[in-house]
């Protein structure tokens, strides 16, 4: 009976030191994916220089697609992101108008993993945005910040929960008799849920 107990032991701390580099694997993030993601979007007020009544837009849909490479720990991205507002409020005055802003930006991200199934990130973007308010339309430099929670369902997909706020700090719409509008510290913040898939 002691032999056999021996053996079990022995047995068991074997299956131990086997399974360690397996569990280790099972949170390897390492590679190639592709991420999309769905949900709200809320452009911010829009301050107009000059005019004492800022713009002010409804909730509408916010979108993400992009493609990236994890490092292990750290993550760059390339994205499309978008955000929509199906209305508008100006001077007193409610516009059913569709708002969209399209941004491509370059991304960089960290999670905190420590091996772990579940991963809270944080990130940093820079890129350019293009407002287009009921067919005007201008592009100027945005940055903004990422941050979320992920949580890998197997090797190759993450879902993750994400929050993300675009600022474009101005633009310059062109008006008819070769006026111009400029617009200051704009922004949209979008919370969409998601996934990342390894190639």
């Amino acid at each position: 009976m002691k032999n056999f107990s021996h053996f079990l032991s022995t047995t068991f701390a074997g299956l131990s030191l086997l399974s360690a580099p397996l569990i280790a694997n099972e949170y390897s993030t390492k590679g190639t994916y592709f991420t999309g993601s769905i949900g709200g979007s809320q452009v911010g007020d829009i301050d107009v220089e000059n005019v004492n009544s800022d713009i002010e837009f409804d909730a509408g849909l916010g979108l993400d697609l992009g493609v990236g490479y994890d490092f292990g720990k750290t993550r760059i991205e390339g994205n499309w992101v978008r955000g929509q507002s199906d209305g508008t409020s100006w001077l007193g005055f409610d516009i059913e108008t569709d708002t969209t802003i399209d941004s491509l930006m370059a991304s960089v991200y960290y999670d905190f993993r420590e091996d772990k199934l579940w991963s809270p990130f944080i990130g940093a973007s820079i890129g350019s945005s293009t407002v287009d308010i009921d067919g005007d339309s201008a592009s100027g430099l945005s940055y903004g910040i990422g941050y979320g929670l992920s949580y890998k369902t197997s090797e190759a997909v993450e879902v993750f929960f994400k929050g993300e706020t675009t600022i474009v700090p101005e633009l310059t719409f062109d008006t008819v008799n070769n006026g111009t509008i400029t617009i200051t510290n704009g922004n949209y913040t979008n919370g969409t849920i998601g996934l990342r898939v390894r190639f």
